[in-house]
C-alpha cells in the first residue's frame, strides 16, 4: 500500500497535523484574505476558510466625544452610561465587614408574639434585655500622632488660651480632612469611636408602706387610727433593734491642724501654768464648798507650830493621830503606785514590744554571714541560742571547708544578732572543737573569721523555724538552699572574697 503525495509532500500523520497547524496559524494571521496566498494555503486539506472564525479588524478608532458637562455621548448625542470600576478588597477582614453591614438582624415583635400566643403569661412580663444580647463594645484604636496632637493642643491653650485652642483645632481638622480626601485606600480598616452612653440611675419609687412596718401592721396599710387591734401585737415583743450604723455619703473632713512644736523651755512653762491654773481651779471648788477640804499635814516637826495650844493638852493622843495619820498617808501613796504599777501580762508585752517588731509588720530582713569554722561548741551554742531567743528563722549550713548562716526577722533582732556575730564573738579565739594537744597549730591556715555577705528586705520568710545541718559536701549544702528556694545564698557565700 503506497502512501498519497499532495503537493510533493507525503500525507502521513506528523505532516498533516504540522499542515494543520500552518492553516490555523495562517488563518490566524489574516493569510486567506490574501488573493496570493488563498490557494496555496487552501490546496491542503484540512479545516476550511469557514470552519475557522477570524476576527474583522476595526476599520476606524473609536472617537471619545464629551458633552459640555464632561460626560462621554455617542455619534448620536445619547449620554453613555459606563458602569464605574468598584474598589474590590480581597483582605478577609474588609470582607467580612462588607457581610456584616449587608446582614440586618430583624428584631421579633414582642407584643405581637405575646397577643397571638395562648401559652403567654401576662404576669411574668418580656424581658428584651435578657433576649436581645447587646452589642459587645468594639476596641479603640489610637491612630498615630493623636497623643502628640492632645499635648500640642494642651500647650496652645495654656498659653494662648482656650479660643486660640479652637481655633487650631479646627484649622487641624480641616487639614487632615485635605489631606486624607485625594489619598483613600479600599484596605484601609475603618476605626470608629466609640460611643459610651451611661446609663441613668434607677430612681426608686417610694413605697405604699415601709418593710419595717409591713410585720406590725395586721391590714399592711397606714391608716388614721392605729389601735392595738390594728396591730400584730406578737410583733412587739421587749428587744430593742439597733440598726447597723451607715456612715453618710458626704466627703471626709479636712485634717485638723497640727500642734506646733514646742522647745524643751516652752514645755515646762506651758506645764508649769497648767498646774497652777489646775490648782487655782480647786482652791476656787474649795471655797465654794464643793469640794472637801484637805486635813492639815501635821508632823512631829511642826507640831508644835501647827497645835500650839492643843499640844500642851494631850500630847499623847496627838501623837498616836499625827503617826497614825502619816501613816495612812503612806500607805495611800503606796496604793497608787501598786495602781499604776503594770500587770505581769502587761510586763512582759511592754517588754516585747521593745525588743521586737510588730509581727503585722510586712517587712522581713534577711542576713547572710559566712563563717570559717564552726567547729567550737561554744560558739555554735551562741549562735543558735541567741538566734532563738531573737525570734528569728533560719539556718545554718556546715560544710567542708565554711559555714554559712542565714537568719531572717524584724529590725531590731537582726540589728542585735548582727552585733553578736560581729563584734562580741572573738572568731580568732575560738578553737577547733577538738581537745588541745601539745602540737602546735599549721601556721600556713588562716584565722578564723566571720563575714556579713548580704543583708536586704523580703517579701516572706523562706523558713519556718532556726535548725542546724552538717553536710558532707557542697552539693548537699546548695540542695538545702534550693529545697526552701534560696539557692543563691549559698552562691553568694561560696563567691564571696573577703577584702
Amino acid at each position: 500500500m503506497t502512501t498519497p503525495i499532495i503537493a510533493g509532500i507525503p500525507a502521513t500523520a506528523p505532516n498533516l497535523e504540522a499542515v494543520k497547524r500552518a492553516q490555523e496559524l495562517a488563518a490566524r494571521m489574516g493569510f486567506r484574505q490574501d488573493p496570493e496566498f488563498a490557494p496555496l494555503i487552501n490546496m491542503f486539506p484540512g479545516s476550511s476558510a469557514t470552519d475557522l472564525v477570524v476576527p474583522q479588524k476595526p476599520s476606524k478608532v473609536p472617537l471619545l466625544r464629551l458633552d459640555a458637562q464632561g460626560r462621554e455621548i455617542d455619534e448620536h448625542g445619547n449620554v453613555v452610561n459606563i458602569t464605574k470600576p468598584t474598589n474590590l478588597s480581597t483582605l478577609k477582614v474588609n470582607i467580612n465587614k462588607q457581610k456584616k453591614e449587608a446582614f440586618q438582624i430583624i428584631k421579633p415583635d414582642f407584643d405581637a408574639i405575646a397577643s397571638s400566643s395562648s401559652h403567654f403569661d401576662p404576669r411574668m412580663g418580656i424581658n428584651k434585655n435578657k433576649i436581645l444580647r447587646p452589642k459587645r463594645p468594639s476596641f479603640q484604636f489610637v491612630e498615630e500622632g493623636q497623643m502628640s496632637k492632645m499635648a500640642e493642643m494642651q500647650r496652645i491653650k495654656s498659653q494662648f488660651g482656650e479660643q486660640q485652642a479652637k481655633e487650631q483645632k479646627v484649622k487641624q481638622a480641616i487639614l487632615a480632612k485635605a489631606k486624607a480626601e485625594p489619598d483613600i485606600n479600599p484596605n484601609l480598616i475603618a476605626v470608629g469611636t466609640r460611643v459610651v452612653t451611661k446609663q441613668k440611675p434607677k430612681e426608686e419609687e417610694i413605697p405604699d408602706i415601709e418593710w419595717w412596718d409591713k410585720p406590725l401592721l395586721v391590714s399592711g396599710q397606714y391608716e388614721e387610727d392605729l389601735s392595738e387591734e390594728k396591730l400584730n401585737m406578737e410583733k412587739i415583743t421587749h428587744y430593742v433593734e439597733h440598726p447597723r450604723p451607715i456612715e453618710p455619703p458626704a466627703e471626709l473632713p479636712p485634717p485638723p491642724p497640727q500642734p506646733l512644736k514646742l522647745t524643751t523651755k516652752e514645755r515646762k512653762k506651758l506645764r508649769t501654768q497648767t498646774r497652777i491654773a489646775k490648782e487655782k481651779d480647786r482652791q476656787e471648788m474649795i471655797r465654794q464648798g464643793l469640794l472637801e477640804p484637805p486635813k492639815p499635814k501635821v508632823k512631829m516637826s511642826n507640831l508644835m507650830r501647827v497645835l500650839a495650844s492643843e499640844a500642851t493638852q494631850d500630847p499623847t493622843r496627838l501623837e498616836m493621830e499625827i503617826r497614825s495619820a502619816a501613816a495612812e498617808r503612806e500607805q495611800a501613796h503606796v496604793d497608787r503606785n501598786t495602781a499604776r504599777k503594770l500587770t505581769p501580762a502587761e510586763r512582759r508585752e511592754k517588754k516585747e514590744r521593745k525588743l521586737f517588731e510588730d509581727p503585722n509588720t510586712l517587712e522581713t530582713l534577711v542576713s547572710v554571714y559566712k563563717i570559717r569554722d564552726l567547729s567550737d561548741p561554744k560558739a555554735r551554742f551562741k549562735v543558735d541560742m541567741n538566734a532563738r531567743q531573737n525570734r528569728l528563722t533560719g539556718v545554718v549550713v556546715r560544710s567542708d571547708g565554711m559555714t554559712v548562716v542565714v537568719v531572717e526577722g524584724g529590725k531590731k533582732s537582726i540589728k542585735r544578732y548582727g552585733k553578736l556575730m560581729l563584734n562580741r564573738i572573738d572568731w580568732s579565739a575560738t578553737g577547733t572543737g577538738e581537745e588541745e594537744n601539745d602540737e602546735e597549730m599549721d601556721e600556713d591556715k588562716p584565722p578564723n573569721s566571720c563575714v556579713l555577705v548580704w543583708q536586704g528586705s523580703v517579701a516572706k520568710p523562706s523558713f519556718h523555724k532556726f535548725i542546724v545541718h552538717d553536710c558532707r559536701t557542697d552539693a548537699a549544702a546548695r540542695k538545702l538552699f534550693a529545697d526552701a528556694g534560696v539557692p543563691h545564698y549559698w552562691d553568694l557565700s561560696v563567691n564571696y572574697t573577703e577584702e
